[in-house]
């Protein structure tokens, strides 16, 4: 196949993935990868109605977290965060924004790699 082919080729295949509302894929695991759904104004929407409640907490930082009471430290308050709920949150806006979604078993074997991943892509959506 020549170069110029090649190019064609790729050309058809992103407007294809565009026609279908896909976008690039991210590997979160050994035999794990995602498909992005392209960032539309109605999915940015719901994927940010979704995680207003997320306080601004990355998933990186809430993942695996006891929740917390608010204390008083000095002059400052430190609210209380419930970090399963906002983990809970997160997988299901993680849903929202795969194609194929994402199973509690694939959610289990995401490596450090594909936490970081995780986080940006979220990053494109809120």
């Amino acid at each position: 196949m020549s170069e110029v082919e090649q190019v064609v080729e790729g050309q058809e295949e992103k407007t294809l993935d565009q026609t279908l509302n896909i976008g690039s894929t991210v590997k979160l695991a050994k035999g794990i990868e995602k498909t992005i759904q392209l960032g539309t104004i109605k999915l940015i929407r719901e994927v940010r109605q979704h995680a207003k409640h997320l306080k601004g907490i990355r998933f990186s930082y809430a993942m695996g977290r006891d929740a917390t009471e608010a204390e008083q430290i000095g002059d400052q308050e430190i609210p209380a965060f419930d970090f399963p709920a906002i983990e809970e949150a997160y997988k299901k806006a993680f849903n929202m924004i795969f194609v194929e979604g994402l199973t509690d078993e694939e959610y289990d074997k995401v490596d450090e790699e594909g936490i970081r991943k995780l986080d940006g892509v979220l990053d494109r959506f809120l």
